[in-house]
């Protein structure tokens, strides 16, 4: 959301208060709408992720539109975002087009960036696709692209530790000892770390699915799992939550 100057007529924001912030020097004045406007992203990942970053479309040529959006005001994302920031153990069937894979990630980049010390573990099948969702090559990954196309007063105000290009493609780290990281499939590439939040990506189609989940049980304070439907672990625990 973009914030301007309070209107003189505001019951809430009197007269006194604004003629001392219209007294300010205009760098003073942005300094304090920056800084509204970070405490605003850092209470709800989602007035940052549709108000402050943009998305990068992969069929904008065909499609006619621009490469970058900003995330869809969609009407089923307010619930999502409330579940994810409220939820322990959270599983979310999802169909193609729904955008979901950009939103766990948006979510995990939310944590690491507002909150220090937040290890984020991403869990895909291939390391490709782990690095797709990450910091990429050569073109940005999802997480990469969500820091960079921010604002320059957030990124100012949250630094990664070295420029991204020189991060390995599947890490981002920022200078308040966050960091995101992706894994490919099996187990044992979850038991080497004790993360705050670890998300699964097309669970289903991960092996040793169930092996993993069970290594993040206890050591995870949050555990987000995403994937379309297939025969599995996944599967059969989304069944036995809708019966």
């Amino acid at each position: 959301m973009k914030l301007e100057a309070p209107k003189k007529s505001s019951s809430t924001f009197p007269n006194s208060l604004m003629k001392n912030y219209e007294s300010l020097t205009p760098q003073l004045q942005q300094a304090i709408k920056d800084g509204i406007e970070n405490e605003l992203c850092a209470r709800d990942p989602l007035c940052w992720l549709q108000s402050h970053t943009r998305t990068f479309n992969e069929h904008w040529r065909e499609q006619g539109t621009e490469p970058y959006a900003r995330f869809p005001d969609w009407p089923y994302f307010p619930s999502l975002f409330e579940m994810m920031q409220t939820s322990r153990r959270l599983f979310i069937p999802k169909s193609r087009e729904m955008m979901l894979s950009w939103a766990v990630i948006g979510y995990a980049v939310w944590k690491c960036q507002f909150f220090e010390r937040t290890r984020v573990i991403v869990q895909a099948q291939k390391l490709e696709k782990v690095i797709d969702l990450i910091s990429g090559r050569g073109n940005p990954g999802y997480a990469r692209t969500l820091y960079e196309q921010q604002g320059h007063f957030l990124k100012d105000r949250h630094p990664l530790v070295k420029p991204s290009t020189e991060m390995p493609g599947d890490m981002l780290a920022w200078a308040n000892a966050s960091t995101l990281h992706g894994v490919p499939s099996g187990a044992d590439q979850i038991r080497q770390y004790h993360p705050k939040l670890v998300i699964f990506d097309e669970a289903a189609h991960l092996d040793e699915f169930e092996e993993s989940y069970g290594a993040a049980e206890p050591v995870a304070s949050q555990i987000i799992t995403v994937s379309s439907a297939g025969p599995s672990y996944f599967g059969d625990v989304c069944q036995r939550l809708f019966e």
